[in-house]
């Protein structure tokens, strides 16, 4: 049957198969804030997997430009995506639907936790409302050190130490090295989700040759 006979519903079906539809009907279809959200953290897992394809090319990056490149993403696939917006500061990802408001705050993990951290509380005490259409946010972990579990591991314990009223740490079923934790927005009072993103960028290859090239550098 094709395409052009089907309804956006139909459409919907053939996604899986269909690498052509990209995702397209599922984004059109999700009105609801539990849709929006679902269908955003698959397109932003998307987005870091293939960023995460080339970290040779990455050593150097800086939030901003990483992030940049996340956002650029988002909106070739149809989204209101912005960077360096102006919501109670600026924010470094932000993205619209309707009067859904997502929030995603970037840091690189520069061997400790309280860069991490600061853009913990930005997003939850500067950025967002906690309203009922912003109860969701994210933090994208730039991390170019070695085992990024333990990294997250270690930053999990970080947070737990922290007090946070009501504080939770969910498992992530969508991508194993990211998680979610959940507070009381002190602004809201309501559950505040926060998605943390891992952007695995590590590259330290031991073939023979890159210690070729190491050497000649060295030469």
């Amino acid at each position: 049957m094709p395409f052009d006979t089907l309804t956006l519903k139909e459409l919907k079906e053939f996604e899986k198969i269909s690498p052509l539809l990209a995702g397209f009907p599922s984004r059109i279809l999700a009105e609801g804030y539990k849709d929006f959200m679902d269908i955003l953290y698959d397109d932003i897992d998307k987005t870091i997997y293939q960023i995460e394809e080339n970290p040779e090319l990455r050593q150097n990056d800086k939030e901003d430009r990483l992030t940049i490149d996340i956002k650029n993403q988002l909106r070739c696939m149809g989204y209101d995506a912005s960077h360096d917006s102006k919501i109670g500061g600026h924010a470094d990802l932000v993205v619209r639907k309707n009067n859904f408001l997502w929030i995603g705050e970037a840091k690189i993990f520069h061997g400790g936790y309280d860069h991490i951290w600061e853009g913990f509380l930005q997003l939850s005490t500067r950025y967002s409302t906690g309203d009922s259409n912003q109860k969701d946010g994210g933090i994208f972990i730039y991390i170019r050190h070695q085992n990024a579990n333990l990294i997250l591991e270690n930053w999990k314990e970080k947070l737990s130490e922290k007090e946070l009223p009501n504080y939770i740490c969910i498992p992530c079923k969508k991508r194993d090295s990211s998680f979610f934790t959940s507070h009381t927005h002190e602004g809201s009072g309501q559950n505040f989700k926060i998605r943390h993103m891992p952007v695995i960028l590590y590259f330290q290859p031991q073939d023979k040759s890159a210690i070729n090239k190491k050497k000649a550098k060295l030469d």
